[in-house]
């Protein structure tokens, strides 16, 4: 059977039946095409599900704590509490980045389990660090966009060398 452009075939055409033993049903048979599906991603063990989500409620609360200092303190009076909540900042971004890239590295990378928790949690210490650190050294009165950067490079470099020292590094 010839088809011109634009027809389509029915249940029992596909399989080639004659057109005398049609299904009397709704074609329930085998299918002869199947649509690509995207695979499933891997299902994430009970022990990162339960790491992934302790991250999240403590950033969630580090982040209240940080709103509540930041909305009632004044750095120039008070550079002690201050210095608090850029801790809690701090907190903050090291609690819900690692809790991001470990849920970000079981879409990214499946199948590799061996490094993920390590990578995740020094990327997020390493972002946490520089940014508390920073906003410190600005309360008390060091610091500019230069030191960013160059504390920057510097995060970028070692974390770089870290990763590529690491065995079964990805």
């Amino acid at each position: 059977m010839t088809l011109r452009d634009g027809e389509r075939r029915n249940a029992a055409e596909q399989l080639e039946l004659p057109l005398d033993q049609q299904p009397a049903t709704p074609f329930a048979g085998k299918v002869l095409r199947t649509a690509a599906a995207a695979p499933t991603p891997p299902r994430i063990p009970a022990g990162d599900q339960r790491l992934i989500r302790l991250l999240g409620l403590g950033a969630l609360i580090a982040a209240l704590v940080t709103i509540g200092g930041a909305l009632t303190i004044d750095p120039v009076d008070e550079p002690t509490r201050a210095l608090a909540v850029a801790g809690a900042l701090a907190l903050t971004v090291t609690l819900g980045l690692t809790g991001l890239l470990l849920l970000r590295s079981f879409q990214g990378h499946p199948g590799v389990w061996r490094v993920r928790r390590r990578r995740c949690v020094r990327r997020g210490l390493f972002a946490g660090a520089l940014i508390g650190g920073y906003l410190a050294l600005r309360i008390i009165g060091l610091g500019g966009p230069t030191g960013l950067l160059i504390g920057v490079a510097l995060v970028v470099v070692a974390e770089a060398a870290i990763s590529r020292s690491e065995i079964d590094s990805v």
